[in-house]
Parts: structure tokens; C-alpha cells; sequence
């Protein structure tokens, strides 16, 4: 139960931390140029879909790995 908390926290986490850093990037490699594309505007429009997205998927992954983890040693 521990990993399975902690991945959905540390999966949230890193989307919460990286999601305008990704946007940003996105938009200065639109074609139309970065302020066309948006530029700083909306940079955390759709965080909250992706947050919640990635902790289902952390969590899974942070306990199959400690599964996994513990069979193997």
C-alpha cells in the first residue's frame, strides 16, 4: 500500500513540476512561432487531466516494481 501511495504521489509530482516546462517547449517548436502558438498564455491549461492521468500509472508501476523487487532478491 506504502509504493502504491507513493508512486501516485511521485507520478503526480513530476507532472505537476514539468507539464509548463513541456508546453513551453512544445510551442517554441510550433511552426507558427512561439507567440502564435501561445506563447506564456495557458501554460497550465490541461495540468489537471495529466496529473491525474499519470498517478494511476506511477502507482502500478512503483508496486509491480517493489513486487518484483522483493521476488527477485
Amino acid at each position: 500500500l506504502t509504493s502504491l501511495v507513493a508512486g501516485g504521489m511521485a507520478g503526480t509530482s513530476v507532472d505537476v513540476a514539468l507539464f509548463p516546462i513541456d508546453t513551453v517547449k512544445t510551442r517554441l517548436q510550433a511552426p507558427q512561432g512561439f507567440v502564435a502558438a501561445g506563447g506564456f498564455r495557458g501554460i497550465y491549461n490541461g495540468l489537471g487531466a495529466a496529473a491525474a492521468g499519470s498517478a494511476p500509472g506511477a502507482a502500478l508501476f512503483f508496486s509491480v516494481y517493489e513486487v518484483s523487487a522483493c521476488l527477485t532478491a
